[in-house]
Formats: structure tokens, C-alpha cells, sequence
């Protein structure tokens, strides 16, 4: 299993250095400044691992994952490089209490985020509160900051500008003027440099505290300076279809979900269905109830005892009952065996 190294500044008795395992990392950490530098081939322990963040990762493509996370922030302000290996269905939520910014590394990549196409000229706000819905693809690289909204009305002040919400104006997408993005894109490279090539623990808490501010009032600026809000095309008919079909699915727990069943529930053809799910997901409707209870399959065997539970048992909850079918379905899809996987968690 992978090692990381967890630094944890403590304002009153100095720096303490951990190294643990992976899946334990997050339990020692506190709400004072938190540092954290690993790569990851599960992203289940990818979800546990990102700081305040709530999410919920979904395998859509066969193979293999590898994730590389970069963490370091404190109850005001988040800094994070995420790198995804797999094409992946992410929901979940932002870090509550702050106001935090995407931005993609590269600048030719794109995302589908909350029903809008996302590039990377593009900077995305997510909501508070907000639900994040998105599907990412394997080359996903992306730069995280979460900031307070009273930092962000402190800087707006500063611009006489308005507050920061009517700033924004709800919109969650902003096309950006290209040289400051990319200018704001090499600065936080930079930044990533020189906290990775630091030996000196003590030092995080400084730097996020420089940080803080110029983040602040550099994405204050780009936002101000955008040509124009990115707003949501009117959805058609097959969104409408493929929305009460994913959230048929998924409360359909561990029950296989038939196509005619599907189409009764969201009143359209199999073939409006199926160019639905080609569009947005690239596979047909079966293939994607197929991926959807492999997955569930997948996260109750991370979080099963494997002295006290079967793979066969836990597979037959889900529906699955003929073992070498199973079996070779979940080894196309995770590139691991289930037993392997149940295994992982002792």
C-alpha cells in the first residue's frame, strides 16, 4: 500500500511529522494547517484522503486507476493539485464554510461539470452547498483553491468592487481573459514547486498565509475581468430522460434495473435512452447499470471485514450470481481481482 507523509503544524508545540499508511492519514490530522503529498491507485482511499471534501468516485472505463493528490491548507484557505488515471463519475460536495475555484491544468483539456462543458480556459466557482456532478477523463489535472467569502469581500473592497456573490452573480462558469489565466495557471505551478522541493515543515503554515491573500485577489480580478458568464443550454427531452434515469438507478441500490424499466420511469423510447447515455457517457444504458452495480460491488468489499464476509456473498447481495461472469467483469473493469480487493482492507 502506498506511503504518505502527513505534516500537521501545531501553533504551540512545534511541527510533528507522521508517516502512515495511506487510508489512516486523514485520522490524525487537525483543524490547524495540514500539509499532504501522495499517489493512489484506489480512489475510494483518494476520497477518504482529500480534506473536506465529501465525495463519491465512480470507475466508468476499464483499467488501472493512479491518482496523485496535493494538499495544504487550514480552516481559511485550501490549496490543491488533484491528477486523476481513469475516466471517473465524481459527485460529492466542496469543502462547506468556503468558496472554492477550479481551474484545469491544461489548458486543452475538458470536463463535463454540473451540465456544462468546461475547457481550460474556463475558471468554475462551485456553489455553496452545491452538488458536484461531473465526468472527468483520464488525463484530469486540476488546480483547487477554497477561500473564505470574507476574504474575497475583503479583497473585492479593496478593487471597489461589489461584494463577491453579486460579483459572480450565481454563475458558476467564466470564460477568462486568456494571458491572466494562464499567468494565474503558471503562478500556482510555481507555487507547487517550491512547496514540494521544501524540507522545512515548519514553513507550510507561512507560506499558506502569503498565500492566502494574493490567491484572493488574483481570482477577484480574473473574475472580474471575464468577457461573460457560461450559462446552461436548455435541456432537451434526452436530459430530462437521462437525469430520472440515473437517479432511478442509483435508488435502485443493489437490484438490477432492466432497460423497459427505464424507459416506463422516464417516458421515452429505448432509443431516445440509449443516445442519451451514448452522448453523455459514451456507453449504452446496459453498460452503464452494469458499471453502476460493479461499483457498489467494489465499495462493499473496501469496507468489508475479509476474515467475516465472501466475495460470492457480497456479490450475490448485488445481484450477481454467476460467480465466473461476475468475476471476470469486475477484473475488465477495476484490472484487479474481487478477492484482491476485499483483501486490500485488512
Amino acid at each position: 500500500m502506498p506511503r504518505v507523509v502527513i505534516a500537521i503544524i501545531m501553533p504551540n508545540n512545534g511541527t510533528r511529522q507522521y508517516q502512515e499508511s495511506a487510508n489512516l492519514s486523514v485520522r490524525y490530522m487537525t483543524q490547524q494547517t495540514f500539509y499532504l503529498d501522495q499517489k493512489l491507485n484506489d480512489f475510494d482511499e483518494f476520497c477518504f484522503n482529500a480534506r473536506n471534501w465529501d465525495l463519491d468516485y465512480r470507475q466508468l472505463e476499464s483499467g488501472r486507476f493512479s491518482s496523485e493528490l496535493l494538499m495544504i491548507g487550514n480552516d481559511t484557505t485550501i490549496f490543491t493539485r488533484a491528477k486523476l488515471g481513469r475516466r471517473l463519475l465524481q459527485n460529492g460536495a466542496p469543502p462547506q464554510g468556503l468558496i472554492t475555484f477550479g481551474l484545469l491544468v491544461d489548458p486543452t483539456i475538458n470536463i463535463y461539470w454540473r451540465n456544462i462543458d468546461v475547457s481550460g480556459d474556463k475558471l468554475f466557482i462551485f456553489p455553496p452547498g452545491g452538488e458536484l456532478h461531473s465526468i472527468t477523463q483520464a488525463d484530469f489535472d486540476v488546480f483547487v483553491v477554497s477561500l473564505t467569502e470574507q476574504k474575497l469581500n475583503q479583497v473585492c473592497a479593496s478593487l471597489e468592487l461589489p461584494e463577491f456573490h453579486c460579483l459572480i452573480d450565481r454563475n458558476e462558469v467564466f470564460q477568462c481573459d486568456s494571458q491572466m489565466l494562464s499567468a494565474f495557471r503558471h503562478g500556482l505551478l510555481s507555487f507547487e514547486r517550491e512547496l514540494t522541493m521544501s524540507n522545512d515543515l515548519s514553513s507550510y503554515s507561512m507560506q499558506l498565509e502569503q498565500l492566502e491573500h494574493e490567491l484572493a485577489e488574483r481570482l477577484i480580478r480574473i473574475v472580474a475581468k471575464s468577457q461573460h458568464p457560461i450559462t446552461r443550454k436548455p435541456a432537451r427531452k434526452r436530459d430530462h430522460a437521462l437525469q430520472a434515469a440515473e437517479n432511478f438507478i442509483h435508488e435502485s441500490g443493489n437490484c438490477v434495473v432492466t432497460i423497459p424499466e427505464l424507459c416506463d420511469t422516464c417516458n421515452v423510447s429505448e432509443r431516445t435512452l440509449e443516445y442519451a447515455f451514448r452522448e453523455r457517457y459514451g456507453m449504452t444504458p446496459k453498460a452503464y447499470t452494469l458499471i453502476h452495480r460493479l461499483n457498489n460491488v467494489r465499495k462493499h468489499l473496501r469496507a468489508a471485514d475479509p476474515e467475516t464476509n465472501q466475495v460470492s456473498t457480497i456479490a450475490q447481495q448485488h445481484d450477481f450470481w454467476h460467480m465466473g461472469q461476475f468475476s471476470s467483469s469486475y477484473r475488465k473493469l477495476f484490472a484487479e481481482r474481487p478477492s484482491e480487493t476485499l483483501k486490500a482492507t485488512a
